[in-house]
């Protein structure tokens, strides 16, 4: 079943039930006129923030986010999928962005001369050890074929994996 989208200021949020789970699709910008308040709450086993359409984050919409994880970790089981490289930076400098979510998987930034700027999906449970050790998985340019640079610090962008501090090792 899907909810119609909602829309908060410049983020829209669409939400799909299935058996047993809930997705949360959320695109945009998590500013002041974000109120977690009026996100619906649904109760299933599993829970899950689609996240590769969120684009920022302001100090007011961070704080209404942290509400919201609260709450609906009460729900069920939190898990994050597609997380955007806005929203790595924003647990990585708030933790508590994730509250008792896991990461399932995340976007990180990558460079290649021919192609410029390049954001590679990286599924947590495929390269677990090394982004647990704060290390980039290697990637090949989809366009010329040679290896894709990494395009951010590997010991900052890591940090939310570290198992001193992951809620998702």
């Amino acid at each position: 079943m899907s909810h119609a989208p909602l829309q908060l200021g410049k983020l829209t949020i669409t939400i799909v039930e299935r058996d047993g789970e809930v997705t949360y699709y959320f695109s945009g910008f998590v500013d002041e006129q974000f109120r977690h308040k009026d996100v619906p709450r649904i109760t299933k086993s599993k829970i899950v923030f689609d996240l590769e359409g969120i684009t920022h984050f302001n100090s007011c919409g961070i704080r209404e986010w942290i509400y919201l994880v609260r709450d609906i970790s009460q729900l069920g089981k939190l898990h994050y999928r597609k997380c955007s490289v806005a929203v790595i930076d924003q647990i990585n400098m708030v933790p508590d962005t994730l509250g008792k979510g896991v990461i399932e998987s995340f976007f990180a930034p990558y460079f290649c001369p021919c192609s410029g700027e390049v954001n590679r999906l990286i599924q947590v449970q495929n390269f677990a050890s090394q982004v647990e050790s704060g290390k980039a998985p290697a990637f090949n340019c989809d366009s010329c074929g040679q290896p894709l640079e990494f395009d951010a610090l590997e010991e900052s962008y890591f940090l939310f994996a570290s198992p001193t501090v992951s809620k998702a090792g």
